[in-house]
């Protein structure tokens, strides 16, 4: 019987001992798994930093160049349309900013040699090129849209100018932010519209510009320059701009 029970505990034992030693070995498969994993991440890692830049430039445009030249029928490269693309893009560009450059050139010459270049105004931007007319009394009269004898020449001496030109014109009125008391103009806005169409008709009407590319428009007290607090910022916002489109075309 004492033989069966040291049998047992015998065996017990060596159980024991065999459970503990494979909770270690599992452990030691875990931690030797992850050291692997962090050894093979570091080699990628090493790899990636150290690859050969030009082989790799190499590989890039050969796989772009199959691409791009590659088409269903094998004969439009996509790289080559895009560049020639943006090339007749940006020298069409250049030759609307330099021919806006020669107008107000011609502008600025034709005012100047009646005495007017002092009442305009020139810049250059996104629209195209500005010709800034101050609304006030050298144009126009308090709250009347009709042009004044040095505005009327101002006007036919640049539209003399632009009328051998096709580009759009749009001719926008502004005012200050003073309410109309009185008159034939209800309001700002209908009084800066009435101006701007006042510059289109004699235009057109009188300087034999193209009535097809002239547009005019009434931004009222909307889109001032200056501030309103001051009289000469309301001075500076009562205007009428002359704006030559860089095409021929109007934008809608």
């Amino acid at each position: 019987m004492n033989g069966t029970i040291s049998s047992r505990r015998a065996r017990n034992s060596h159980g024991d001992r065999d459970h503990q030693e494979s909770s270690q070995e599992r452990w030691l498969l875990t931690y030797a798994d992850m050291i692997t994993l962090l050894l093979v991440l570091f080699i990628v890692l090493y790899a990636i930093s150290t690859i050969d830049q030009a082989k790799y430039q190499e590989f890039k445009q050969s796989v772009t160049r199959a691409l791009l030249t590659h088409t269903p029928h094998g004969t439009t490269n996509l790289n080559q349309n895009s560049t020639a693309k943006l090339t007749n893009e940006n020298t069409q560009a250049n030759q609307q900013t330099n021919q806006l450059l020669q107008i107000e050139q011609e502008l600025a010459s034709a005012l100047n040699a009646k005495g007017l270049l002092g009442s305009v105004t020139f810049s250059i931007t996104s629209a195209g090129l500005v010709v800034g007319l101050v609304a006030d009394s050298t144009f126009f009269g308090s709250d009347v849209a009709d042009l004044t004898p040095q505005g009327m020449e101002v006007v036919d001496t640049s539209a003399g100018v632009l009328k051998v030109y096709p580009n759009a014109i749009e001719v926008a009125g502004y005012t200050d932010n003073v309410p109309i008391t009185g008159g034939p103009y209800a309001n700002n806005w209908i009084l800066s519209a009435a101006r701007a169409t006042s510059v289109v008709v004699r235009m057109t009407q009188i300087d034999g510009v193209n009535p097809g590319q002239v547009a005019s428009i009434g931004y009222g007290q909307y889109h001032p320059l200056a501030t309103n607090a001051t009289a000469a910022g309301q001075s500076e916002n009562r205007r009428v701009n002359i704006i030559v489109s860089p095409s021929s075309i109007f934008k809608p």
